[in-house]
């Protein structure tokens, strides 16, 4: 018999299938009433990490295209994990942001 079971219970912990499905039969299942496409992640540096990906990967095809990239930035607290991610790759020398043109966007509230 087990005992201190009490101590194994997490109750904020959601089985990974529900969030991330192995199949697109099982993405179909969960994400067929959404209008965008909506992608969760176990942490918020787990989804930082995707964003900077994406984000790396439209520079550097722009870079190599010879083309300026042009990002607008937020300005929330929501943001920072992406930014740090970001300033993370740069100070390690893997992103250079040479060809990146930025935008505030708070100047422009409320479009």
């Amino acid at each position: 018999m087990r005992l201190n079971l009490s101590s194994q219970i997490v109750l904020n912990k959601v089985p990974v299938e529900y969030y991330k499905p192995k199949t697109t039969v099982e993405y179909s299942e969960i994400s067929r009433m959404e209008k965008i496409h909506t992608d969760i992640f176990a942490s918020s540096q787990e989804g930082a990490k995707h964003i900077a990906d994406c984000i790396e990967k439209e520079i550097l095809a722009a870079q190599q295209e010879g083309k300026f990239y042009v990002m607008a930035l937020g300005a929330g607290s929501s943001l920072y994990s992406v930014y740090d991610e970001l300033v993370r790759r740069y100070n390690e020398k893997t992103l250079s942001f040479r060809n990146v043109v930025v935008f505030n966007a708070y100047e422009y509230y409320p479009l």
